[in-house]
């Protein structure tokens, strides 16, 4: 039986010409298919390129070097230096403590009188029956002592407190004048103009007026 074959088979030694494609015609598009931008938009459709990466500098002298660019209507940063570093740095918070000045600790000093009363010696203090201001110490404390006797002159003497805390008596020109005596020591007279330092536990003698001092 023999089957039937679509395909044509050339004797030996004949080839037969190729055969060419059938041309296909686009089909026509119509207008309304179109799609028509506004006058004045243009499409914005972003293309994307090629990549195109920079190769890595082999050496710093091989890196690009940038320099700042002055662009019209924006100023241009000033160089930094180490003197405009230091001037915009925050200021140093100085958080050591301070010495206060012009206020006294507690009373260094202490009188203690014949009836027993005390007085503190908190700064220069001018004793007698009726003390008045001398100008050498202005802003000097009073300190009127009841002698009945009236062996106390009227001013009878200084009592300085100097800057450093220490302790000087002066004789104003009093009548009976001014003896400092220590325990077991004989009693030094104090001469006017010629003040004497007083340490502690010392007498000071204000005619027949005796105080001690003490210092605490």
């Amino acid at each position: 039986m023999t089957e039937s074959n679509d395909f044509i088979v050339p004797p030996p030694g004949i080839a037969l010409p190729p055969r060419q494609a059938e041309r296909v015609e686009p089909e026509p598009v119509q207008a309304d298919d179109l799609i028509v931008l506004p006058p004045g938009v243009v499409d914005s459709g972003t293309y994307r390129m090629p990549a195109t990466r920079t190769p890595k500098p082999a050496s710093l002298d091989d890196a690009p070097v940038f320099f700042p660019v002055s662009v019209p209507g924006l100023p241009v940063p000033a160089p930094v230096t180490d003197e405009t570093a230091a001037a915009d740095a925050p200021p140093a918070v100085d958080d050591a403590t301070r010495v206060s000045v012009g206020r006294r600790s507690a009373p260094a000093w202490r009188l203690t009188l014949p009836d027993g009363q005390q007085a503190l010696v908190e700064q220069t203090t001018l004793v007698g029956r009726d003390p008045a201001l001398n100008p050498d110490w202005e802003s000097a404390l009073l300190l009127p002592i009841i002698d009945p006797q009236k062996t106390v002159s009227k001013t009878h003497a200084a009592l300085e407190l100097t800057a450093s805390g220490q302790l000087v008596v002066h004789d104003l020109n009093s009548t009976n004048g001014v003896y400092l005596g220590y325990p077991d020591a004989e009693d030094e007279t104090v001469e006017p103009g010629s003040p004497v330092l007083v340490e502690h536990g010392a007498e000071l003698s204000f005619g027949e007026f005796t105080v001690t001092v003490e210092r605490s």
